[in-house]
């Protein structure tokens, strides 16, 4: 891995746990879960859009089109 990438998902974790820290404090101080929830959605865009689904290559089809 180059080092700029390894920068990248160390910037990009660092503020993945930033945002879920304040959310956890956001939703002990109003005493309510609806922070959590609103929230819910980060996680999934935050593995969409690692790398790891770019490295996984599907086998290209050796069929003749027609």
């Amino acid at each position: 891995m180059k080092p700029w990438k390894r920068w990248l998902f160390l910037i990009s974790g660092l503020a993945a746990a930033f945002i879920a820290v304040a959310v956890a404090a956001q939703a002990i101080r109003q005493n309510s879960w609806s922070p959590v929830v609103e929230m819910s959605w980060l996680p999934a865009v935050i593995v969409a859009s690692g790398s790891g689904f770019r490295r996984c290559r599907w086998p290209r089809r050796r069929i003749p089109a027609g």
